[in-house]
C-alpha cells in the first residue's frame, strides 16, 4: 500500500496521520510544530530490519509510517546542506520529506542497498528537482557564484552543491551500460582517481556505502571543492572511455 500525500497551497501537505510539520528548537533539537516532542531517533539496525521484513504484509501501511517518521532526521540533515540556495529550510524539509515517502514506497529489500542510502538519494533528488525546476533562471545566472569557503580556503560554488548532469549519468551507468565496459573504463583511471570513484559511489568498498564529497575530502585530507572539480573530470573521462570501448 502506498503512503498517500496531498499538497495544499505551498508545501502544506498531509503525509501520514499525526505527522506534524518540523521546526528547529533550542539546543539544536528538532521538534514538530505544534508540539514539544523531539523527532524520533532512527531505528536501531535490528528494529529496522524487523520493520523492513514486514513490508508487503497486512501491516504494510503502519510499517511505512514508522519508517518515514524514524527517518525524518535524515531529511533534516540533507535539507540543511541546501540552506544557501535561497529556499527556506522548512520548505526544503517539506520537499525532502516527499522524497523520503517516495523512497519508503519504492524500497526493495531484496536489492543490495541499505534503506538510509536509498532514502538519501531519493531525498536529495527530490530537492534537486525542485531547485532546478523552480529556480532555473536564477541558477543559470548564479550557479558559478561562490557560496562559501571550505576548510581549505577554497570557494564552494552552487554547482558543487547541486551536482551536475554527469553525476546523474554516472548514477544510471549500471542500468544503462554493460558492467564490462564500466570495469574497463575504470581500469584506465589513476590510483587516486579510482579511490575517489570507489568512495563516492560505494564501489569495491567493504560497506558498499556511497559517501558525500565532504566525507571523501575528509578521508583523503583534501578540500571538498577540489574533490568536486576532480570528480567532474573523472566522470567525463569515464564517459569518453566507455564510448571508445563500445
Amino acid at each position: 500500500m502506498l503512503l498517500k500525500l496531498s499538497i495544499h497551497n505551498k508545501f502544506q501537505f498531509r503525509m501520514i496521520p499525526d505527522l506534524k510539520t518540523i521546526i528547529f528548537g533550542h539546543k539544536g533539537e528538532i521538534h514538530y510544530i505544534g508540539g514539544a516532542e523531539v523527532l524520533p531517533p532512527p531505528l536501531d539496525p535490528v528494529k529496522e530490519a524487523e520493520a523492513i521484513s514486514e513490508l508487503g504484509t497486512e501491516r504494510d501501511s503502519e510499517i511505512k509510517s514508522i519508517l518515514v517518521e524514524h527517518n525524518l532526521r535524515l531529511v533534516v540533515y540533507i535539507a540543511k546542506k541546501f540552506d544557501n540556495t535561497g529556499v527556506g529550510v522548512e520548505d526544503l524539509i517539506s520537499i525532502g520529506t516527499i522524497g523520503l515517502i517516495k523512497a519508503i514506497n519504492t524500497f526493495n529489500p531484496d536489492k543490495n542497498i541499505k534503506l538510509a542510502t536509498y532514502a538519501s538519494r531519493c531525498i536529495e533528488n527530490e530537492i534537486l528537482m525542485y531547485l532546478r525546476r523552480n529556480n532555473k533562471t536564477k541558477l543559470e545566472v548564479s550557479i558559478d557564484e561562490p557560496l562559501n569557503v571550505d576548510w581549505d580556503g577554497n570557494e564552494l560554488l552552487l554547482s558543487d552543491i547541486l551536482g551536475t548532469e554527469e553525476d546523474v549519468i554516472y548514477r544510471n551507468i549500471e542500468e544503462e551500460v554493460d558492467r564490462k565496459l564500466l570495469r574497463r573504463a575504470l581500469s584506465k583511471l589513476s590510483d587516486r582517481e579510482r579511490i575517489i570513484v570507489d568512495l563516492r559511489f560505494g564501489l569495491n568498498t567493504d560497506d558498499g556505502m556511497e559517501r558525500t564529497q565532504k566525507e571523501v575530502a575528509d578521508l583523503l585530507g583534501i578540500s571538498q571543492s577540489y574533490i568536486s572539480r576532480l570528480e567532474k573530470k573523472i566522470i567525463k573521462r569515464l564517459k569518453k572511455e566507455m564510448v571508445r570501448f563500445e
